[in-house]
């Protein structure tokens, strides 16, 4: 008589992962992550509608994503931005790795129908845990600051300032000029932290401004970061989706009730984000995935339902 394990399509001797970082993105633990998924009816139906809603001209771009300890929403959450980024993973775009785990489903053909549809947008996915994060700046902040890691610049005043260059179009003279004042690329210099400061101050009074105009520069930047609002990442992001037309920006962030009652950031705080970048014509989603369902976050808040993310 055959075994169970003989008649099951899975393999029961792989070590499967209990705990799910939406930060770790090396490539081997990508494919292993798709390659081991496992899509239910639900989950595929879930899948389905997000892509249907995505692809649409929804306004509320503002997900919460909830589900006890132990049920997959972190999981779910990564494969959402596995799908929605579509990197390389071995050779293979992600979602022709993910189409494959939809075998079995009733209704497979219609949910990859869905899902191919990711292929043709360009997103930038910015996934964390929140209540990892340093949010001292606030959470909108938080945000900018992975941002800026994702277009891989620092996440600090320094990286603000190599925003501010490429968005005026000066990124590239920015890197000659450190390669012609001191001899190195500038990818090599900024992995020292001790050696940005000085460096960035020697290149810019060297070309754009007086030792004065730099100081008052770093000091008016230090001020937007310490009082940096909802508004202020709207305005931003508005900036560079102007200059990157037909992209997309996902920030996907796993552990938001728990951030909350952390007090690292307020529901409050949640629903002027979520505002805010839903008034850029659904060019930047926000996906929240919490433990807590959002009317029991809503309810140990006292906050009213009419005052809450959608």
């Amino acid at each position: 008589m055959p075994k169970i394990k003989e008649l099951l399509s899975l393999n029961l001797d792989i070590d499967i992962k209990n705990v799910i970082d939406l930060e770790e993105q090396v490539e081997e633990e990508i494919r292993y992550e798709i390659d081991n998924y496992i899509v239910t009816e639900n989950i595929g139906r879930h899948l389905s509608t997000f892509a249907s809603k995505y692809n649409s001209s929804i306004k509320e771009t503002g997900v919460w994503l909830s589900g006890f300890y132990g049920s997959g929403k972190s999981y779910f959450g990564k494969m959402l931005g596995y799908l929605l980024g579509n990197n390389m993973i071995m050779g293979t775009p992600a979602i022709e790795r993910i189409i494959p785990r939809l075998s079995g489903l009733n209704d497979a053909a219609l949910i990859e129908n869905d899902l191919r549809k990711f292929a043709s947008s360009n997103n930038r996915v910015i996934s964390l845990d929140i209540a990892k994060q340093n949010t001292d700046k606030g959470l909108a902040f938080t945000l900018f600051r992975n941002f800026l890691k994702s277009l891989g610049f620092l996440d600090s005043v320094y990286g603000y300032m190599e925003y501010q260059l490429f968005l005026d179009g000066d990124y590239p003279a920015f890197k000659e000029r450190v390669k012609q004042l001191t001899g190195e690329e500038w990818q090599s210099i900024r992995a020292s932290s001790m050696r940005v400061p000085s460096t960035i101050r020697k290149v810019l009074t060297a070309w754009k401004y007086t030792e004065q105009e730099y100081d008052e520069t770093v000091i008016h930047l230090n001020s937007i970061i310490d009082s940096f609002s909802a508004s202020k990442l709207k305005d931003e992001l508005s900036r560079y989706l102007e200059k990157q037309q037909g992209e997309t920006i996902v920030f996907i962030f796993d552990e938001a009730s728990e951030a909350i009652s952390q007090k690292k950031f307020t529901l409050l705080d949640l629903e002027g984000l979520s505002e805010s970048l839903s008034a850029i014509s659904s060019r930047v989603w926000t996906i929240a995935i919490a433990q807590e369902k959002l009317d029991d976050v809503i309810n140990n808040n006292s906050i009213s339902k009419s005052s809450s993310p959608k």
